[in-house]
């Protein structure tokens, strides 16, 4: 449970990300019967938004794949291309209109599933064949100028989803074409997220931010221990989750504490595993060295609590 010091920061950021005014604030805390009201009905505006959408989404594919047989191949590229593209421009429209603005997020989400698969039915309808990847690489780009450009404009979440998605698929692309070592590309695309994914739990697209910082973090971790596997420094990877857990508590990010705390689990599993399996001191010294460092943020809170936090007047006298 966050201390009321955590919980004050915690609402400072979110005025500041939000741009709230102070009598905005103090409006909400009175008039709390508004408030609830108009949260009742943005759950009620979200569920109907999302329920409708996925019936759109369904009656689309399900339309499609019974006449797909029969269409042709321009036919075929209109159905999938042209919708996704009709759905994106009404996406658009409904995020300045403040009745249907709950509906964009779902509609931009459908949009940046049928856009991408139509630009990779008109390339296999019409290409002559080629390496796999250079379409892939084309797609990305595509949608990562369309979803970032929107974005700047429009500065919705989803949008910030969907550019972070297809600008990490076009670098994974674009360095497995130029025949980089994978655990570097992955190494790269996962510290890349963990740095977005900061910048994001300081924004007004924290919401998104717990996703990112799991796929950066795992993806970190993972090329970092292939890496160090077998090292004679391989004890640095101890060292590597231990400053994600200090990130993750700097962040207050759960998803990311989880993470970092099982690779440090697991990593002194298998530390134990192949080096102390059968020696019954190791387990001890873990438990020793365990409740030493529990001791150790114990007095330091209590020293941060009474020295670090104290008021000015009484560190001036």
């Amino acid at each position: 449970m966050p201390s009321k010091q955590e919980a004050l920061q915690a609402i400072i950021d979110i005025v500041k990300n939000h741009q709230l005014s102070i009598q905005e604030v103090i409006a909400a805390l009175t008039d709390t019967e508004n408030i609830t009201k108009q949260k009742t009905t943005g759950i009620l505006s979200r569920i109907f938004g999302y329920v409708g959408s996925i019936l759109v989404f369904a009656g689309i594919c399900i339309f499609i794949g019974m006449q797909w047989e029969q269409l042709a191949s321009i036919e075929r590229i209109a159905a999938i291309l042209g919708t996704g593209f009709i759905i994106f421009l009404v996406a658009v429209a409904a995020i300045d209109n403040p009745k249907y603005e709950r509906a964009a997020t779902p509609l931009l989400l459908i949009a940046a599933l049928f856009q991408p698969t139509g630009i990779f039915v008109m390339l296999d309808e019409l290409s002559h064949g080629s390496d796999p990847l250079y379409g892939v690489l084309f797609v990305s780009l595509i949608m990562l100028i369309q979803q970032g450009f929107i974005f700047l404009q429009k500065k919705k979440t989803a949008l910030a989803f969907t550019t972070i998605f297809f600008e990490s698929i076009f670098f994974i692309t674009a360095l497995e074409l130029l025949e980089v070592d994978g655990n570097a590309i992955y190494f790269m695309i996962g510290l890349s997220l963990m740095l977005i994914s900061w910048a994001l739990g300081h924004s007004i697209h924290q919401a998104i931010s717990s996703f990112w910082y799991f796929w950066g973090s795992l993806s970190l971790l993972i090329t970092s221990f292939d890496f160090l596997k077998n090292q004679t420094y391989e004890v640095l990877f101890l060292g590597l989750a231990a400053i994600l857990i200090y990130v993750s508590i700097t962040a207050q990010n759960r998803t990311l504490l989880l993470v970092s705390t099982l690779a440090m689990l697991s990593y002194i599993s298998h530390y134990t595993y192949t080096h102390f399996n059968d020696v019954l001191g190791w387990p001890i010294v873990l438990i020793i060295c365990g409740v030493a460092f529990i001791g150790i943020g114990a007095i330091a809170m209590k020293i941060n609590t009474k020295f670090m936090n104290a008021p000015a007047e009484l560190t001036k006298a």
